[in-house]
């Protein structure tokens, strides 16, 4: 093996399980690994372009537009509702679980009240350990925007949170005192 394709092997044993996790997030788990495929084509295809030391972010770079790509041609069904339900069960009981399930359904309902520039924004900065420089390389906008972007999105995130768990707690029934007369 030549040094192109050690380099190649290097780059996909650090990093092919990230790349499969940030696609399996966009598109789903059946499509991840095509998508993984098709960003490894075209980093063998592109070597000498990637520097060292930014391959990590340059190969997410390439795995969003795969998967927007992906996206135009309709091939991308997924949806985030399907990935927080599928999230594991917890093991400390029915409660707790009921808890769960109200807490990821609150996030999801906050999600998708969100734009889909900002759902990106969150998640790539939150499931994917991308420092700020990476994920905005991923996102094809400066640090600075990026930042701003993500600033922005995480409080649109918080008041349609506080909105949805408000409108629940005013919802809920009051239970009347017996005492109160």
């Amino acid at each position: 093996m030549g040094e192109p394709e050690d380099r190649l092997a290097e780059l996909f044993r650090r990093h092919a399980d990230d790349i499969h996790a940030y696609a399996a997030w966009r598109v789903g788990h059946q499509e991840a690994s095509d998508v993984v495929g098709e960003v490894f084509l075209v980093a063998w295809r592109s070597l000498g372009r990637v520097r060292a030391g930014q391959e990590r972010a340059w190969l997410f770079g390439v795995a969003r537009n795969v998967v927007l790509a992906r996206r135009r041609n309709g091939a991308a069904s997924a949806d985030l509702r399907e990935r927080l339900a599928t999230l594991a069960v917890p093991e400390d009981g029915p409660d707790r679980l009921a808890d769960d399930v109200a807490l990821r359904d609150q996030v999801r309902r906050a999600l998708d009240a969100l734009t889909e520039r900002d759902r990106e924004v969150l998640v790539t900065a939150s499931w994917f350990d991308l420092s700020p420089a990476e994920a905005a390389r991923v996102l094809g906008v400066t640090r600075p925007t990026y930042l701003v972007r993500l600033h922005r999105a995480r409080n649109r995130f918080r008041a349609a949170y506080l909105l949805i768990t408000k409108a629940e707690a005013d919802a809920r029934p009051t239970v009347a005192d017996p005492l109160a007369v």
